[in-house]
């Protein structure tokens, strides 16, 4: 009974998220799974992906299923290492999966549907829409399968912890620095002054968290005259060729633009791109995350630029770690725990914490 129920929603789930993607989103015909061991298999995200983890599974370990938002992506990548670093020091086998766009909810559905049918012993999981996956999540979770949620959550609180930043305060974060570099170029509190925000979904509680503390700080400690451009939020679904035409689009048409913030690694490097291209150093900007393009960007110190940059090393290690007690039977004693963010500039990219952080 409860496998035909649990297939019922997946299906449901599924039937919604196509109705979603015939609106606009684009899916990936594949996926791709990582062991613990770093064996690679790519599979049709129609198919079981579980070949990868009977390749290095020993008698006796129980399997963790990490799936992350896009495969590759150097913030997923980091907080794969960290996940496949539990797996070894843990002796459990890690099977990583994810999709190759941030758009592809449906794909994200599929591996999930594989890992409930594969009777994974846990499940990590960041899901790509924080609406779309809650019912498919909260029926694995009440299937009795531990799942840990990283990153982002979903719409209910129907999992077994969760790992991720505490997004409307990193946003005010974010806020309260974009303020400081802004007065500290000197631009007058009376000046007219425009900041732009470009996003990679709408669907991200985690990116909807941040843009929201963002404007809450700004609105609270931001002159009258420095205004946020949320009546022109573009979204760009983490094509960052479309993050970076956006970049332009706003330098063409906001003749007044002073600022940009990207609450996401996509629309980071979106605007990071754009601006270089445009060598437009007079724009401050803050970002999220630390990918090579806003790293190069940062040590130039040409631009005047930061970053917020999550600790997703230990959302990934901790994530496995947390999955495999709870399927032991051990219970957590706390269901979110913040794993904190730091701002990194040019003052501090090298210190020793940061590049703990960064390169762990």
């Amino acid at each position: 009974m409860r496998k035909s129920k649990l297939a019922a929603v997946f299906l449901a789930a599924a039937m919604a998220v196509t109705a979603l993607a015939g609106c606009g989103s684009t899916s990936t015909s594949e996926t791709v799974a990582t062991t613990a061991a770093g064996e690679t298999t790519k599979a049709a995200s129609g198919d079981k992906t579980t070949e990868a983890a009977k390749t290095d599974k020993k008698s006796g370990e129980k399997t963790i299923y990490v799936i992350v938002k896009v495969l590759g992506n150097q913030y997923w990548s980091v907080l794969q290492a960290g996940a496949e670093q539990a797996g070894k020091e843990l002796g459990c086998n890690v099977v990583v999966i994810g999709t190759a766009l941030e758009s592809d909810i449906e794909g994200q559905l599929t591996l999930l549907q594989n890992a409930v049918s594969a009777q994974a012993d846990g499940i990590v999981i960041a899901p790509l829409d924080s609406v779309s996956l809650d019912a498919p999540i909260t029926e694995a979770y009440k299937s009795g399968i531990p799942v840990v949620l990283v990153d982002t959550v979903i719409k209910s609180d129907n999992y077994s912890a969760a790992l991720l930043t505490n997004n409307v305060e990193a946003g005010k974060t974010a806020a309260d620095e974009l303020i400081s570099r802004l007065k500290n170029k000197g631009i007058s509190e009376t000046e007219e002054a425009q900041v732009a925000i470009q996003v990679g979904s709408t669907g991200s509680q985690t990116i909807n968290d941040r843009v929201k503390g963002f404007n809450e700080y700004w609105e609270a400690n931001a002159p009258q005259s420095w205004k946020v451009l949320n009546n022109d939020i573009k979204v760009n679904d983490g094509d960052i060729s479309r993050a970076v035409g956006f970049c332009q689009d706003f330098i063409t048409t906001y003749p007044n633009l002073k600022a940009v913030f990207g609450p996401n690694n996509g629309s980071t490097v979106g605007f990071v791109t754009g601006l270089t291209e445009s060598g437009r150093d007079d724009i401050s900007m803050v970002g999220f995350d630390f990918s090579a393009e806003i790293e190069t960007m940062i040590r130039s110190g040409k631009y005047d630029v930061a970053s917020v940059v999550q600790r997703q090393y230990y959302m990934g290690y901790d994530g496995v770690k947390t999955a495999l007690h709870i399927a032991e039977g051990t219970e957590v004693k706390d269901k979110t725990i913040d794993t904190g963010v730091i701002l990194v500039d040019k003052t501090n990219v090298d210190d020793k914490e940061i590049q703990s952080i960064i390169n762990p």
